[in-house]
């Protein structure tokens, strides 16, 4: 790999942001993905991958932005972000 496109893939590894192609910008995790740690602070990944039905590591790109999550784990992080608090 070039030794200048290794540096800004650890940048973004660093920032937990991600490399977007044609534009030299980090662009930083999405709203989301801060949304769903705030619900499930330890082991996000793993609640995620369960409610897609998928492994651990697609759930960890999805947090990352590598890769768009599927509708049910944005369905219900909208259904979670509506509830109540004390119901």
């Amino acid at each position: 790999m070039h030794g200048t496109l290794q540096t800004r893939v650890s940048e973004a590894r660093e920032l937990q942001g991600r490399l977007c192609d044609g534009r030299d910008t980090i662009v930083p995790p999405f709203k989301w993905a801060a949304f769903a740690r705030h619900c499930w602070p330890h082991k996000t990944a793993i609640h995620l991958a369960a409610l897609a039905g998928k492994d651990e590591r697609t759930a960890k790109r999805w947090l990352a932005g590598e890769f768009e999550p599927p509708g049910i784990v944005l369905a219900t992080l909208f259904a979670k972000f509506l509830e109540r608090e004390g119901q």
